[in-house]
């Protein structure tokens, strides 16, 4: 009589491993995560003010996929001219290492008097010097 009790057990215990084990098996892989050190390459004017995602050196963005695709940067201040602005930068994918830039700014407003800075549009190259 023990033996009814065990082997329907055992059985169930087995069977639930084998799903298990199946599950692990079959379970897709996340994909690779890639780690870019970008470094920009653009003209700056003298004396003239960017809001840049590169204002304390060189970029780190992660990839989830591993793979290139455009990127967008976004910064929003207010500046010593009454005014608060937004820079947008662009980032398009050229090459495997390689993106093309874009930087354009926007008023957002002006404080009563203000004399807003002149915009710096500038275009140039961001290269990937650095993949983990």
């Amino acid at each position: 009589m023990l033996q009814a009790v065990e082997l329907p057990l055992l059985k169930a215990a087995l069977a639930g491993a084998a799903v298990i084990a199946g599950m692990v098996a079959f379970t897709p892989e996340k994909p690779a995560t890639v780690t870019q050190r970008l470094e920009l390459h653009a003209p700056e004017e003298a004396n003239a003010l960017y809001l840049t995602a590169w204002d304390r050196g060189d970029v780190f963005v992660t990839l989830t996929d591993g793979k290139s695709r455009p990127l967008k940067f976004q910064t929003h201040a207010f500046i010593n001219d009454g005014c608060e602005w937004l820079a947008t930068e662009k980032l398009v994918p050229t090459g495997p290492d390689r993106y093309a830039y874009s930087y354009d700014e926007e008023i957002l407003s002006c404080q009563p008097g203000a004399t807003p800075a002149r915009k710096t549009p500038r275009t140039g190259f961001v290269l990937v010097v650095d993949s983990e």
